[in-house]
């Protein structure tokens, strides 16, 4: 080979492979290299076999049961909400209808009531959903 005398420790020295035998080894072992990647390996497989089951994802029906059964508890939320508006909405126009026809004074009464339920319940709401409270 070519002279190399371009490295720090050379001098003139030929560079060939007999200069990897001079060489300081890592930590004094001459196998520490070797030794940490066999424990590495041997960690990483140890850590494999203790999340193999956890980390594993579900099969597809798993999936598609729980995608069914999110559907359905959103069906169900979702009819029941619209049911209990309607019903709030009923019991309202009816009470409304009702203080027409008995009393004016109790109709403008209601009328001044429900503007402040509806504030006072649209803050309930807003302050539940910014404490992260859900149904």
């Amino acid at each position: 080979m070519a002279n190399d005398i371009t490295g720090p420790g050379n001098s003139g020295k030929s560079g060939n492979a007999s200069d990897m035998e001079h060489r300081p080894k890592a930590e004094g072992r001459p196998d520490s290299a070797e030794t940490a990647v066999t424990e590495l390996i041997a960690g990483l497989d140890r850590l494999d076999r203790a999340y193999d089951n956890k980390a594993a994802p579900p099969s597809l029906g798993v999936l598609q049961a729980r995608l069914i059964a999110a559907s359905e508890r959103h069906r169900r939320r979702v009819l029941r909400e619209w049911l209990l508006f309607w019903l709030v909405s009923l019991v309202i126009l009816g009470f409304s209808l009702l203080a027409i026809t008995s009393a004016p004074p109790v109709y403008w009464t209601v009328q001044g009531l429900v503007p402040i339920a509806g504030i006072i319940a649209a803050a309930m709401r807003s302050g539940r959903k910014g404490r992260g409270e859900r149904r």
